[in-house]
């Protein structure tokens, strides 16, 4: 089971999703490459909206992005050439290469050969999970989660299987049998939290995230302990390289009601993928320029700290792209075999 023990960040960035380009960038490219990510304010979101800003200035690349997507579905946009850039939940690349979970019934074929031109520049973690209650919800453990209602994430994404799953790790309980497992959209997930029809509400964010400060904009709020479950469970759900243990420092939500204390949680990795058939020159130049630049991206959204130069990879299971191992081989970076190029 490992462990990344965070340094506390209060705040984060929320951005308006925007045309990141000048007419003369475009007119030397020749091409506006095309992006979609997660809600506002996710830790996805923010990494392309950082990164391309880093891009158009650096290189002069314009990103067209579209948020508030269902990565699900971007990933399968991506490995059909209507994408060239998006945040990859490494859970969904991995169900997207097997063609299994939510694309078994209607989509494994579709989805076994899209990912074959789906590529990566880096692998990061990405998102903390947020088990987030009000005060008054009468849940202070995982076992208290037994009959009530709980919001795990929209219907075909990701984030609702990793958040049943935990759920299961630590208590044992079943989805709609020991208790009432909502999917719906990230909006409107938050609206029935803050109106009272939930009483606990799963949130993927970056550490330090703007975004679950504000739902103590309603009420106090605690944010569930995973030690409070089975520890055995944890291990488990840990062990696989894409998860790790987290721990949320006191004092990072000043709406959070038991900040006074560490709180642990699990995170997982995001890769940032990128089309296959993108040039190599074009992705060397996006890769330099991320690393490059990475402290002023720290600076520019506190939940990209988590982004670490000495681990590039992490969690990643997606090849890196030919412009990106470039980059890293120059760098004397080693390139473990399984994240290598096909051919290299």
């Amino acid at each position: 089971m490992r462990d990344l023990t965070k340094t506390g960040f209060i705040g984060g960035l929320l951005l308006t999703s925007m045309l990141i380009a000048a007419p003369s960038a475009v007119q030397a490219q020749g091409k506006i490459l095309r992006a979609d990510t997660d809600a506002q304010g996710a830790p996805g979101h923010t990494m392309v909206i950082v990164a391309s800003k880093i891009w158009k200035r650096e290189i002069g690349i314009s990103v067209q992005v579209n948020d508030s997507q269902t990565l699900t579905r971007s990933a399968l946009k991506l490995g059909s050439g209507k994408l060239e850039v998006m945040p990859l939940p490494t859970t969904v690349a991995g169900f997207l290469q097997k063609g299994s979970r939510m694309y078994a019934k209607k989509f494994k074929k579709e989805a076994i050969e899209a990912s074959k031109n789906v590529a990566s520049i880096l692998g990061w973690l990405a998102v903390t999970s947020h088990p987030i209650t009000f005060v008054d919800s009468g849940i202070e453990k995982y076992a208290d989660i037994k009959g009530k209602r709980v919001f795990t994430g929209p219907p075909s994404g990701g984030a609702s299987v990793a958040s049943e799953g935990l759920i299961r790790a630590l208590t044992g309980y079943e989805p709609n049998k020991d208790y009432k497992a909502i999917r719906m959209p990230w909006g409107a997930g938050l609206q029935a939290m803050l109106d009272g029809k939930l009483d606990l509400f799963f949130r993927p964010a970056g550490l330090g995230a703007a975004s679950v400060e504000q739902i103590g904009l309603k009420k106090k709020f605690i944010i569930l302990d995973a030690a409070t479950g089975n520890p055995a469970g944890l291990k488990k759900y840990t062990a696989p390289p894409h998860r790790f243990v987290v721990k949320i420092p006191p004092g990072t939500y000043k709406s959070q009601a038991n900040n006074d204390r560490t709180v642990t949680t699990t995170g997982g990795t995001f890769n940032l993928g990128i089309a296959k058939s993108l040039p190599e020159d074009m992705v060397y130049k996006m890769t330099k320029a991320i690393w490059e630049n990475l402290g002023e991206m720290k600076k520019t959204a506190v939940t990209l700290q988590s982004v670490d130069p000495k681990r590039p990879f992490l969690g990643s299971n997606v090849r890196l792209h030919a412009g990106a191992a470039k980059y890293y081989r120059e760098k004397g970076i080693n390139i473990p075999a399984h994240l290598a190029p096909a051919g290299s």
